[in-house]
Parts: structure tokens; sequence; C-alpha cells
């Protein structure tokens, strides 16, 4: 069962295992708010959003953020969906998430999807954390036992929105 605390950019000491309130859940675990990627994965999931709520399932997306990073630059409500900040990373570290072993190599598909952030007007922000830190994403049913893990190798590799949707 995951049970923690965390802090989001607004508030701080929140048990995970209450804010689920027994539905579930979708984990994700990106690097951070300035990788342009993981801000177009967090587009992405702002855009699926309704439909992640109509399966009654709630949504968390973990970065390796401070809090003030997304403070200065997002509003509280801008996010339908909770942000967890794991600046030490001892979530990804408790749930054995690694790094990618070549983080220098740019593939295909990243190298698209760079484009398709850019096209959206995100930029890459500020570097916070393990650069070559690895994606996961874990769904949970309502007793927060897992139904499903994924481990990614590089930032992208995380399970398209359907796919968690078909999940819950």
């Amino acid at each position: 069962m995951f049970d923690f605390t965390f802090n989001s950019p607004w508030n701080e000491n929140l048990d995970f295992y209450q804010e689920t309130e027994g539905r579930p859940c979708v984990l994700m675990f990106l690097r951070y708010y300035g990788c342009s990627t993981c801000q177009l994965e967090m587009h992405r999931l702002i855009q699926d959003y309704p439909k992640f709520a109509a399966k009654g399932a709630k949504v968390f997306v973990v970065l390796q953020s401070e809090p003030e990073t997304l403070r200065e630059q997002s509003a509280e409500d801008y996010f339908p969906y909770t942000i967890i900040c794991d600046p030490k990373q001892e979530l990804y570290q408790a749930c054995e998430i690694g790094s990618n072993p070549h983080p220098d190599i740019r593939s295909a598909e990243l190298e698209k999807r760079v484009q398709e952030a850019r096209a959206l007007g995100i930029r890459h922000g500020k570097n916070e954390g393990n650069e070559a830190q690895s994606p996961a994403t874990f769904v949970l049913a309502g007793d927060q036992t897992i139904r499903y893990a994924w481990y990614g190798v590089e930032s992208i590799d995380v399970p398209a929105n359907e796919e968690l949707l078909n999940l819950l």
C-alpha cells in the first residue's frame, strides 16, 4: 500500500492515502517541471482529466521540483490533478525508480515530442534534480494495491492516457 506524506506546491504534509479518498488512482513519476516533455505530458493529463474523473479516478504527478518552482509559474487551480513535489527523490527511491543509463541519447520520438511541446509554446525551464531520472507510472485500486506498474527508461517513456484509462 502506498502510504506517505507529501508536499504539493500549495500545501504541506498531505497524506497520500487520505488524498486518494479510497478511489482508484494514477500515480505518475516524471522528472521536473522545467522539462519540456514533462510539461507536455502534464498538458496531456490536463486535457484528458475529465475522462479520469468520469471513471472516479484521482491523478497524482510526482516531480523532482521544489514547490516554489511551480508556485512561481502556475496558479493553484491550473492543474486539475495533484502535484507531489519530491525534490529529495525519496519517493523515487522508495519505488525503486532508476535513472536512464544512456541519458545523452536522443531518440526520434523524443525529438518529435520536443517539437510538439514547442508548437504548444512549451519551453524548457529550470533543471532540477536528476536530469537522467527515469519515469514510472502506477495504477492503484481504491485500496491502494498496485494494479499496474510501468518503469520507463527515457523521459518520454510513459503509458498513453488511453492505456491508463483502460486499466481503471
